[in-house]
């Protein structure tokens, strides 16, 4: 780790020190009143490589001529320009924060077209230190010449970051390569794309569509005003591999993948990390949020977890209050204007009523609902069931009821299924899907959530045991929790064998202790 100063910008340091200093006598006469500090929009800032970038500069709000504040960083989505609209406020369901009220709470605020995408030049790595990182580098330097930046240091702005998604991920990796980071707030983000996309061996389709697709529309969009905008190789290369049979990423493509976001990287992180996570997000699940926040707190930097209903994907329960926004605002006014203010728990979940739990870490099992059944179920890609980005109750499946609490209690976490199952097929490799259904609540699926599980039809017996996507929900003694075990789902890629196959499914779904609801 480095902390990354500018040439540029220690000069104009430099040079205004010197002129502070310079005697009374020789001073010029005073200048009639400066106007106020005004947006810039589309400025072109020049990445390591001659990159463009084009970039956004939003005044706080209020700020005086010569006044200085905290600047926020706030990332686009994937394939989407950054902001350009100084009044645009929050998206309780995605999760991201706006550009006013950071602006109204004291903060200039800078967007940016990542590169390949909007104005800005270049091909999209997805957020690769070595090229998306290196242009936040350059960003940071454009901020700190920025007369209404506060500096730490020359070079240095008192800086936070924000943004959801590709802009949650862009955080991870710049706080780690560049410590003039102060304060970053990622939002439904990730920590590996190989698990995101490609659990267990099963290709995300749905998801995968939709992100390849917008990123190449999107490029081809950015040509027509003179952005050659694209996909780079490595991540065309991966489209094509999981959007088209056998449906199977190369060992290239894991291996770019994987090497985005090592674990090296969030154990490098010092920025104060605030993450927020939905539980009904299916592209980039909770557990991804889980180990994120491990990491970086395994350090000794605060780092803080908040949970909403929403995200990617569609929240089936009772979103309740924007807690986002109040978060965010938070956390910034803490670490990067150092006023006292109450951060609230470490670790912040919501069930499918709304309701948050404060608990000081990860809410460790305190005991489990459990279940086990058994039967033959008929493998086969037709019995799909589910939307393309969220998983609906199958009418094909393995159905293994689950015992209700006596009375209410918080299931929060990965439950664990062993799965022992025998059966044969000219495909050997395949898989078939589990999730949790509540029958007491319209055979809701829990969070939307499917958990691939890949098996060997060799004609042998064979014993598995593996943890499925994490929940947060409350379950009451009239609760009706069911594990299903599919064959297919639209979420992920179809299944590759057609067989008969015998199962005997064990589910053990994790309570915790019943943390205090924040107010």
């Amino acid at each position: 780790m480095r902390k990354h100063v500018s040439i540029v910008a220690v000069a104009v340091g430099l040079l205004g020190s010197s002129l502070a200093a310079a005697p009374a006598a020789l001073a010029a006469p005073a200048p009639a009143a400066a106007p106020t500090p005004a947006s810039r929009t589309d400025v072109v800032v020049t990445s390591f490589d001659g990159t463009p970038i084009h970039t956004n500069f939003f005044p706080a709000t209020g700020l005086a001529a010569g006044q200085q504040a905290p600047t926020v960083m706030v990332g686009p989505g994937f394939g989407v320009p950054g902001g350009r609209i100084p009044t645009s406020t929050t998206s309780t369901l995605i999760g991201s924060i706006g550009i006013a009220p950071l602006r109204n709470a004291g903060y200039n605020v800078v967007t940016w077209d990542p590169r390949g995408f909007g104005l800005s030049g270049g091909e999209a790595y997805v957020n690769n230190p070595a090229y998306e990182g290196r242009d936040g580098e350059a960003l940071i330097d454009f901020i700190a010449a920025q007369p209404e930046a506060r500096l730490d240091a020359p070079g240095d702005p008192v800086l936070g970051m924000a943004g959801a998604s590709y802009g949650g991920g862009i955080q991870f990796v710049l706080a780690a390569q560049d410590q003039r980071v102060d304060a970053i707030t990622p939002t439904i983000a990730w920590n590996d794309l190989t698990s995101s996309l490609y659990k267990a061996g099963s290709f995300k389709t749905g998801w995968g569509a939709l992100l390849c697709a917008e990123g190449t529309a999107l490029g081809q969009l950015g040509s027509l005003v003179g952005n050659k905008g694209a996909l780079s190789a490595p991540v065309r290369k991966a489209c094509r591999e999981g959007l088209t049979y056998p449906n199977q990423l190369s060992a290239e493509s894991v291996a770019y993948f994987s090497s985005l976001t090592s674990d090296e990287m969030f154990t490098s992180i010092t920025a104060p990390t605030l993450i927020i996570q939905g539980t009904a997000d299916t592209l980039f699940t909770l557990d991804e949020a889980t180990r994120n926040f491990n990491l970086i707190s395994s350090t000794g930097t605060p780092a803080k977890m908040l949970q909403f209903c929403g995200g990617h994907g569609l929240c089936n329960s009772t979103a309740g209050p924007d807690r986002i926004t109040p978060a965010v605002l938070n956390w910034f006014a803490k670490y990067l204007q150092k006023a006292p203010v109450d951060t609230g728990a470490a670790f912040e979940f919501i069930d499918q009523a709304g309701v948050t739990r404060g608990a000081p870490g990860y809410p460790e099992a305190a005991g489990a609902l459990t279940g086990s059944g058994k039967g033959s179920l008929l493998l086969s890609p037709a019995a799909l069931s589910g939307a393309v980005v969220a998983a609906a109750v199958a009418p094909s499946a393995l159905n293994v009821p689950v015992t209700a609490p006596a009375v209410s209690t918080s299931v929060f976490g990965a439950p664990q299924l062993t799965l022992t199952y025998r059966g044969s097929a000219r495909q050997v490799n395949t898989h078939v899907y589990a999730q949790l259904i509540d029958k007491s609540r319209a055979s809701l699926v829990l969070g939307n959530q499917v958990t691939p599980v890949p098996l060997v039809l060799d004609g042998r017996e064979h014993t598995l045991t593996i943890p499925l996507e994490e929940v947060s929900y409350t379950a009451t003694p009239s609760s009706r929790l069911v594990l299903q075990v599919t064959p297919a789902t639209s979420v992920y890629a179809l299944p590759r064998a057609t067989a008969l196959a015998s199962f005997t499914a064990t589910v053990a779904v994790p309570t915790v202790a019943a943390y205090p609801a924040v107010p």
